[in-house]
């Protein structure tokens, strides 16, 4: 913790975030700064907190060295995750440190302005098999979907975004959410079909869901999104003992309820989409025992020869 502290104080995360800037293509020093950057974000209370602030949101003059612009870390950060999107490493680390930047509320709002989510959303669909990406992009995401309050305008983080980030200011939080919900539940449900067997997968998945669940507006996007609604049922009965994912889970099934019982309209086709899912699972369920049923025929075919 004092180690920390000091680190914070001397400045280190103002020289972690230049050395990526000055050595824009090398994947082992940008794991690296993210590593660092998840220790150094990790809340010390009160104001040793704003000393790592000031680094990641205000423009700092090391910037302009090696960079045909100023940039703020959090720009920084989000450039990497883009460039080097097919490193998994890179990936899990820097969505872990995107987990810790979100305390901070204006960080947060930074981070979503610029594009954090999708940039999380892209980690999961570039590496869909990788539980490590999975679970710090689910982690990230937790938070990152849930707006900030509003900041007061003539405050000096307000002041301060709003001078980093010029007309992207304008776009709010709730904006790049709408554009982004509908695959990102995609994605969480990808998630807990490939690893249905990590409960820590599936908790982090359903308090993204759930979180998504608290705006009306998007019960619509998780009720057509494949198997979401099937998915939390089944987390619901096969994890009992996992008290936040039964929360979660089951907060959200009962917020998707009360608005299929509130539209009978929606309530009819949602039944009916439903039906058609079972069907096709059935269907292929026959043919997959039909193609199992040929292959052995004719391996005792070719036994008997």
């Amino acid at each position: 913790e004092n180690q920390r502290t000091t680190a914070r104080r001397a400045g280190l995360t103002d020289i972690v975030l230049r050395g990526m800037v000055l050595f824009p293509e090398s994947v082992e020093l940008h794991t690296a700064a993210f590593h660092t950057l998840v220790l150094l974000a990790r809340p010390l209370g009160g104001k040793e907190g704003m000393l790592f602030h000031s680094a990641m949101v205000n423009a700092s003059g090391i910037f302009n060295v090696g960079s045909s612009t100023g940039k703020n870390g959090i720009a920084v950060m989000l450039d990497s995750m883009r460039r080097f999107y097919r490193d998994e490493v890179l990936q899990a680390m820097s969505c872990w440190s995107m987990v810790n930047i979100a305390l901070i509320p204006s960080q947060k709002s930074m981070l979503v302005k610029l594009g954090g989510i999708s940039v999380a959303a892209n980690a999961m669909m570039q590496h869909p098999y990788n539980a490590e990406v999975q679970f710090r992009a689910l982690f990230a995401l937790i938070n990152l979907v849930i707006p900030s309050e509003n900041l007061s305008e003539d405050s000096a983080e307000a002041i301060a975004m709003q001078e980093q980030l010029g007309d992207v200011n304008q776009t709010t939080e709730q904006e790049m959410l709408d554009e982004n919900v509908g695959q990102i539940a995609n994605l969480v449900v990808v998630a807990m079909k490939n690893f249905c067997s990590s409960e820590a997968i599936l908790n982090r998945a359903c308090l993204v869901l759930h979180n998504l669940s608290l705006n009306e507006d998007y019960h619509t996007t998780l009720l057509w999104t494949p198997n979401c609604y099937q998915m939390l049922g089944w987390c619901i009965g096969n994890y009992r003992h996992d008290r936040v994912l039964q929360q979660s889970a089951g907060g959200t099934l009962t917020r998707l309820q009360t608005t299929l019982a509130n539209d009978e309209d929606l309530r009819l086709r949602f039944t009916a989409s439903i039906r058609a899912q079972q069907q096709r699972s059935l269907d292929q369920a026959r043919r997959e025992a039909m193609f199992l049923q040929e292959q052995q025929q004719q391996r005792e075919e070719q036994s008997m020869h």
